[in-house]
């Protein structure tokens, strides 16, 4: 009996064996796809840019968002002689894409009383550079922290063709192994694991040249004319102010002084109207240059299209001593 259910034995051994050899190698590629996607995430994290040290913080009093015309203008450093907490998160050229993201991603991370927006990107058409410039994109997106706020600002502003090298940045990064510290490991590990970077100036620029304003009139500050701005602009400054509300968070509107044209000069009066509607604050700081005590032969970097330290120092001032006053009562 036993010789006859032998081969019976045997083909029942076989099969095992073979679904036992079939289950290891699952077994092994489940292993190696394992450790080939930690491996991916590892590298993709050692190569990510490092983030401001703004995130680690998790209240702000005031944070200052918009384009160059922000990070020359808001000196935390002033702020903080009125023991306001402050960091500036503007970027070059900022579309207002963008600052929607920067705000949201802000509000997400930390406590904040009062948002502060330089008006600058509402001046922007569909046409614009800053809208399809690689340089505005990397400045604005090499500063978020890798979230699915950021994968959400590479889905909505990057052109698609260009999306996967922001989604997946090891090739659009390698050039960050150069950074990293091969000396040691302990080295290696805080070049590696530290994902931060200290911000000079918590995000303000001290540049100290002066290039005096050559503008001759000053009339256009007064015009009471206006010019439609960019639909999608005042989609996304809608969406802020919501962002705001939703935190609890109150949002104020700054013009920062720059010489005035046609064309910013109607469609700061544009925004101007949005405000009233909105019942937000908005401070067209060219109105009050005579306050704050702005000499734009001396508080000019370059012929009235920044402010250098000096002017940025008078302006924060003026701003902390207004937000003290009336925002933050």
């Amino acid at each position: 009996m036993s010789d006859k259910a032998e081969p019976g034995a045997k083909v029942k051994e076989y099969f095992e064996g073979t679904q036992m050899k079939k289950l290891i190698s699952l077994i092994k590629v489940i292993i190696f796809c394992g450790i080939l996607s930690v491996s991916i995430y590892g590298i993709t994290v050692a190569l990510l840019p490092r983030i401001p040290d703004f995130y680690k913080e998790e209240h702000w009093d005031v944070v200052f968002f918009g384009t160059s015309q922000s990070y020359c203008t808001f000196d935390p450093e002033i702020f903080d002689e009125y023991n306001l907490k402050t960091y500036n998160r503007g970027r070059q050229q900022q579309t207002m894409n963008y600052t929607y993201y920067y705000v949201k991603d802000a509000l997400d991370n930390s406590d904040i009383d009062v948002v502060v927006l330089e008006i600058f990107g509402m001046f922007y058409d569909e046409d614009d550079t800053g809208f399809t410039s690689e340089g505005v994109r990397d400045s604005s997106l090499n500063d978020l922290r890798y979230s699915d706020i950021k994968v959400d600002a590479i889905k909505d502003c990057v052109p698609e063709d260009l999306q996967l090298d922001y989604l997946l940045p090891l090739g659009k990064y390698h050039s960050r192994w150069e950074e990293l510290d091969y000396s040691s490991f302990e080295g290696w590990k805080e070049s590696v694991m530290n994902p931060y970077f200290t911000e000079k100036g918590r995000g303000f620029y001290h540049w100290a040249g002066a290039q005096p304003c050559g503008y001759a009139s000053w009339d256009e500050i007064f015009s009471e004319k206006r010019r439609p701005v960019y639909e999608e602009n005042l989609r996304y400054l809608d969406m802020i102010n919501e962002l705001c509300k939703e935190h609890g968070t109150k949002l104020v509107l700054v013009r920062a002084p720059f010489p005035c044209n046609e064309k910013t000069v109607e469609m700061t009066n544009t925004v101007m109207d949005w405000a009233d509607t909105h019942e937000v604050e908005l401070i067209n700081c060219m109105k009050v240059t005579d306050v704050i005590g702005l000499n734009f032969e001396e508080d000019s970097l370059d012929a009235g299209t920044h402010l250098n330290e000096s002017g940025g120092k008078k302006v924060s001032r003026y701003i902390a001593e207004y937000l003290k006053e009336n925002v933050l009562k």
